[in-house]
């Protein structure tokens, strides 16, 4: 079952207590709304998580010299790591 939110009294889409009232209206609204919250909190520490390995990498760079840095931002986390991982010094078990 689909339900269309309308706005009402001028509200628009993008205000956001007449899309909160329209899902907490909807008869899964509750879960739905603690879904949305779930999912804004995992977006926000990956992000943080995303700065920590730019970060990471830029010092890297830094401290070994690397004039031709990549621009990390637009890299995959993975692909960050790839390069970390090629950069780092080599320590040697004793």
């Amino acid at each position: 079952m689909f339900h269309d939110f309308n706005p009402q009294d001028g509200q628009s889409y993008t205000d956001p207590r007449a899309l909160l009232a329209a899902v907490l209206a909807h008869p899964h609204g509750q879960e739905l709304a603690r879904l949305v919250d779930r999912l804004h909190q995992d977006s926000q520490s990956q992000t943080q998580q995303d700065i920590r390995l730019v970060a990471i990498a830029l010092n890297l760079a830094e401290r070994q010299g690397i004039k031709d840095k990549p621009y990390f931002k637009s890299m995959a986390n993975d692909e960050i790591r790839r390069w970390i991982a090629q950069h780092s010094p080599k320590q040697e078990i004793s």
